[in-house]
């Protein structure tokens, strides 16, 4: 299944020398028009994901192919393609590959951004964890510039606001300064009140501040109030309704990672894995970086059926569905970006001809461009052969890597799980299966960029079955730590 590009929203610049998988081009195949309109807003959206959709910004469709290659090379940052470029007729399930190339960061106007700090002050973070906590929070707020929103809050026995949001300035800086070298450790980890209060610290930012984040630092497990990680995700995804998003930064070997899975997920957030304290500035770092190469705000992704199309579901991703149509929100992205999704759908495909698949639409808000609404648009199409050799012949190399990739990185975190719970057997086995999915892909693989990707994944596989089969014999603390590499590992989590 192909696509065609349909460019971007009317007066939007794009980056000069935009690669052809950022324009949403694949190598050897050629771009057909397909003249949809944009799709209105999801009804009872909010926030600012909501305003993208809701005010006019026309998808303009080219004339002609040739016109349909310069908005290509003029950078459409979408792109998506079924698992092949033919399907036979009938009913079956298949693949549907979409992901979004964010162009590298460019100069332009960097978006201000509000940064709630949420610290665990529980007992277990006192000594070390707690003096490095401290020290990193202060030198991520000195490199933030005046003008940003900050907060910061802790948790323990209950949650505690340390600093209201504030402008950050020449007079509000040495009162963050004191707030965040004030902090201590002592009672239990109350998580659900200090994430519902740093959400609604960022959530409290002007309009002019769409880059929002809460930035959690935790060593530990909920343990007082509202604690599963199915509901502390669905706090996530109501923040995330707001705009914020949550980086969640996991410290030594007893955090949860099963809820702060959870909250990258439902927050399209990140998960980074501290094996030491001292690594938290490298890390508060590497956010600042992506904080100043914002390129989109309040982004998502609107796939909309075909008729004879049923979408069933995006693994991995957080979700809305209105009616037949489903946006995956991604929030902010940042110069260089590269997401990618997996979408299964259900086609009854006629006896013949050529046919639309579906409309593949990126919303975003363009910091550079004063905050407009701009949407990219991709058609993936198909053609209906009873030939099985043809549908085999014209498979989709991105979508084949990509569907091998994300299913194997599931695998992975289930393995991970199993790890941790002390069911080796299970692991081997779900990472031995994983591992062959990749090899035959590699195989199967013709381009020399997709076969060395799926061959860079198997091997690294590979090492976590390793990993797996080491732990066995472990004492419960490496095991531990064993587990949790393997899950930040996964493959689910790149690009975010």
């Amino acid at each position: 299944m192909g696509f065609a590009a349909l460019g971007c929203a009317a007066g939007a610049a794009a980056p000069p020398g935009t690669s052809a998988a950022a324009a949403g081009v694949a190598p050897g195949m050629e771009a057909r028009l397909e003249g949809a309109p944009a799709a209105a807003a999801a009804p009872g959206a909010a926030g600012p994901t909501a305003a993208v959709a809701a005010e006019p910004a026309a998808v303009e469709a080219p004339a002609s192919r040739s016109e349909a290659a310069g908005e290509a090379r003029r950078g459409v940052w979408i792109g998506a393609a079924g698992a092949s470029d033919f399907v036979l007729p009938g009913t079956r399930e298949t693949q549907l590959g979409v992901w979004v190339d964010v162009p590298a960061a460019r100069r332009g106007a960097r978006a201000p951004a509000a940064v709630a700090l949420l610290v665990d002050a529980s007992g277990s973070m006192q000594g070390a964890k707690m003096d490095h906590a401290r020290a990193a929070a202060q030198a991520f707020v000195d490199r933030l510039p005046d003008g940003d929103v900050v907060s910061l809050a802790s948790f323990a026995d209950a949650a505690q606001e340390r600093v209201a949001p504030s402008v950050l300035g020449p007079a509000t800086r040495p009162a963050v300064a004191r707030a965040i070298a004030a902090l201590g450790s002592e009672g239990s980890t109350n998580l659900f009140e200090g994430l519902r209060l740093a959400e609604r610290h960022a959530a409290a930012a002007p309009s002019t501040h769409a880059v929002r984040r809460v930035v959690l630092i935790s060593d530990g497990q909920a343990n007082i109030g509202p604690s599963s990680p199915e509901i502390l995700g669905a706090l996530a995804q109501r923040g995330a309704a707001h705009g914020v998003q949550i980086t969640s930064i996991g410290v030594g070997a007893d955090y949860d990672e099963r809820t702060l899975n959870a909250l990258a997920i439902g927050s399209s957030g990140r998960l980074y894995h501290l094996t030491e304290a001292r690594q938290m500035s490298s890390v508060l770092e590497r956010e600042l970086a992506l904080l100043q190469t914002t390129a989109a705000t309040g982004a998502f992704v609107e796939i909309v059926p075909a008729p004879g199309v049923e979408l069933i579901g995006v693994p991995s991703e957080r979700t809305d569905r209105s009616g037949d149509t489903i946006r995956v929100l991604l929030g902010t992205m940042f110069g260089g970006q590269h997401r990618e999704m997996l979408v299964r759908v259900r086609v009854t495909a006629p006896a013949a001809g050529s046919h639309p698949l579906a409309s593949v639409r990126l919303h975003f808000r363009d910091p550079e461009n004063g905050n407009v609404p701009r949407v990219h648009e991709v058609v993936a199409r198909y053609d209906v052969t009873s030939d099985a050799a043809l549908v085999a012949a014209h498979e989709n190399e991105r979508t084949q890597t990509l569907a091998a990739v994300i299913e194997t990185g599931m695998m992975q975190l289930d393995a991970a799980q199993d790890v941790s719970s002390g069911d080796f057997g299970a692991a081997e086995a779900k990472l031995a299966a994983a591992e062959d999915r990749l090899r035959q892909q590699a195989a199967r693989a013709q381009s020399a960029k997709e076969k060395a990707r799926v061959a860079d994944a198997a091997s690294a596989v590979a090492s976590a079955r390793k990993t797996a089969r080491a732990a066995a014999a472990a004492p419960p603390a490496a095991r531990r730590m064993d587990a949790l590499q393997m899950n930040s590992a996964s493959p689910v989590w790149a690009g975010r």
